[in-house]
């Protein structure tokens, strides 16, 4: 109670002068300030009231002020002080109060308006007079009262309120009933505790939850109080006969925490028994069991539990990370429980080494669906065991067949990187797409600059459509690894004419907008007039993302010409995204190249293209070309929006061309 004390009067002391009146009050300024703050009300008027706070504060360093400070809060506890005075003088003498306040304290006790405030007083006195104050009044107040001067006892853990708590325990209502067992269990001592036996023994069904946890408290007061053996018996008859799953696990937890040489059997009999509630205890305990005990009783019942509870045990079991441990994980790798599975796999790669690798390769073998056969993967790559494991991984690799191999293959790229390249080459042509797939996904991020001709003549030489877009997108990554765009130019244009596949001509096109280079873009468009439709597609789809302007009138003279719609409709949409990358810096030069775009447009779809591009480029000229097209009924949606994202972007510099601009809008309905 003392320190609650002193910690309210040193946060009074430390509060700003701010909040003082305009002068520093003095004692004798007390009874006016009394006499103020008797007509106080929330939220106005509050002033002598701070003003008397501050005294409060003052007091903690100068004793002489106590005494009449204490009297004239008392007397803002008579009938004439309004309850917000009242409320604020019981604040007060929580923090200065004596004896002298005593009597007033306990008359607010018998008015249901001023129990709550006058307990609140009372709780932080020291033990003695103010307890016998609330004992006393306890047998003549109503419920309401009664239950908060109860609650005070209890909170002040007064050992002389045992029996009269006890007779409350009994009263018809129930709130009471449950207050006086809930400050029982506050109290703790043994006649406390004796009262509470008795009433668990009376079995009154609408006082078992508050009975349950009171006895948890009692628990936990024997626990703090050193008393060891008494405690342990407490928890246990919690833990035995407590209809609440929340108690009968924390019983478990503080038995498991206080009685060190039965924790291994009880997290055993928590395991073998029927109580699901506790069982989460009990696994959780495993992984916090000193080292030198055994984890192989415990690994024993890993497949006797719910596949959920596997699951936390597997995560126990790992934190341990012995050999016995290990041994039980590796066997849920092949759980029939996708989940068990999973966090076996994942177990393992945190404290596993090469030994694991025939196993994780099995596991690739069966596997379910990508996202396992992905969770695998990951799992090898973050085995230990260095290179050992990484030998152990490349001895499976040219053992297996199927799709093991392709996940042995993923793995192996993130463990060693470039010194698998050989291998990966030789995976490349493999007859099983899915392995020929991962191959080439791990060269695209492994090969070095000087793979890249290998790499570019593999994809001229495939012939399996199936592998041929993984191999495309490795090819493109790689290139970006050769620094030379002429080089990269030359490579792929030589692969280019030695190509004679129409499927491998059209893979060598996609890559050349990855080279940049004049002689790349003369290739393209040498292609775009190829013969074959199947050439042209992919030489325009290549023009329309080469990465500058320069591919801008061959895509333009593309689009004009009207012999096949679906070309034309990739070189707009490659016009369209060369026109969107330069809105950052508008200029005529783009101004122009939107008023070309328009003018080039045939449906409803072209406009709302270039539309949705004109809208993000901040000029007032491009705020008049979509001006023009309010007019066109199809796209006037799109062209409204357009207006209002040029003229928002512009407003700033030309408010003006901005407001006209919005004027021009048709009203919002």
């Amino acid at each position: 109670m003392k320190t609650l004390r002193a910690l309210f009067a040193m946060l009074l002391i430390l509060l700003p002068r701010a909040t003082m009146s305009a002068s520093v009050p003095t004692a004798q300024d007390i009874p006016r300030l009394v006499h103020e703050a008797a007509s106080c009300q929330p939220g106005q008027g509050l002033g002598p009231c701070r003003s008397l706070e501050a005294l409060v504060g003052e007091s903690a360093s100068w004793p002489a002020l106590r005494q009449p400070l204490e009297a004239g809060l008392v007397e803002l506890l008579g009938p004439a002080s309004s309850f917000e005075a009242k409320r604020f003088a019981c604040q007060q003498l929580g923090i200065i109060g004596g004896t002298a306040a005593l009597p007033a304290l306990a008359r607010l006790l018998t008015d249901e308006k001023t129990v709550g405030i006058a307990c609140l007083a009372l709780t932080t006195y020291p033990a003695g007079k103010a307890d016998r104050i609330l004992r006393q009044a306890l047998p003549s107040l109503s419920a309401a009262s009664s239950i908060q001067v109860i609650t005070a006892l209890g909170d002040r853990r007064d050992p002389q309120s045992v029996s009269a708590l006890a007779l409350r325990a009994g009263d018809p209502e129930p709130a009471v009933a449950e207050a006086a067992v809930a400050a029982l269990g506050k109290i703790g001592d043994a006649p406390a505790r004796k009262a509470l036996a008795a009433l668990r023994r009376q079995a009154v069904p609408a006082l078992e939850p508050a009975l349950t946890e009171a006895a948890l408290r009692c628990a936990e007061h024997l626990a703090a109080s050193g008393e060891r053996p008494a405690a342990i018996a407490a928890y246990q008859e919690l833990l035995d006969s407590s209809p609440a799953a929340c108690l009968r696990r924390a019983a478990l937890e503080a038995l498991l925490r206080l009685d060190k040489t039965r924790c291994q059997r009880r997290i055993l009999d928590a395991l073998d028994g029927m109580d699901s509630a506790l069982k989460p205890v009990a696994i959780a305990a495993v992984g916090a069991l000193p080292a030198d005990v055994s984890s192989e009783p415990f690994a024993a019942e890993l497949h006797r539990l719910a596949p959920a509870e596997q699951v936390w045990m597997i995560a126990s079991l790992a934190a341990r990370a012995d050999l016995g441990a290990r041994l039980a994980i590796a066997t849920s790798v092949s759980s029939p429980e996708a989940a068990v599975r999973l966090a076996a796999i994942s177990a393992l790669s945190r404290n596993g080494d090469a030994s694991l690798v025939p196993i994780f390769t099995r596991a690739l073998e069966s596997s379910k669906n990508a996202e396992e056969s992905r969770a695998i993967e990951t799992g090898l790559a973050r085995l230990g065991g260095g290179q050992a494991t990484d030998k152990a991984i490349t001895a499976e690799l040219k053992r297996r067949i199927g799709k093991a191999q392709a996940g042995l293959i993923a793995a192996l790229a993130r463990r060693v990187g470039a010194a698998a390249n050989p291998m990966f080459f030789g995976e490349i042509e493999n007859h099983d797409a899915a392995v020929a797939r991962a191959a080439f996904r791990a060269l695209g991020k492994t090969a070095e600059a000087g793979d890249v001709p290998a790499l570019v003549e593999a994809l001229a030489n495939l012939r399996d459509k199936e592998v041929r877009p993984d191999a495309e997108e490795a090819v493109l990554l790689a290139l970006a690894k050769v620094q030379s765009a002429p080089s990269r130019s030359a490579m792929v244009r030589g692969a280019l004419k030695r190509a004679h596949a129409l499927d491998s001509r059209c893979s060598l096109l996609a890559l050349l907008p990855g080279c940049a280079d004049a002689p790349a873009l003369a290739a393209l468009q040498s292609a775009a007039a190829d013969s074959d439709l199947a050439i042209r597609e992919a030489a325009i789809r290549a023009l329309a993302d080469w990465p500058d302007a320069a591919a801008w009138d061959s895509l333009l003279g593309i689009c004009d010409r009207p012999d096949n719609e679906k070309l034309r409709a990739l070189a707009l949409r490659g016009l369209v995204r060369l026109a969107r990358e330069g809105n950052a810096r508008p200029d005529s030069a783009l101004i122009a190249r939107y008023a070309v775009l328009i003018a080039s447009a045939r449906t409803e779809a072209d406009f709302k293209l270039i539309l949705g591009a004109l809208g993000g480029a901040a000029h007032p000229d491009t705020l008049h070309l979509a001006l023009d097209l309010l007019a066109k009924p199809g796209v006037r949606a799109e062209a409204e929006a357009a207006v209002k994202g040029i003229a928002e972007a512009i407003k700033d510099k030309y408010p003006q061309a901005a407001q006209e601009a919005l004027r021009r809008l048709p009203p919002a309905k």
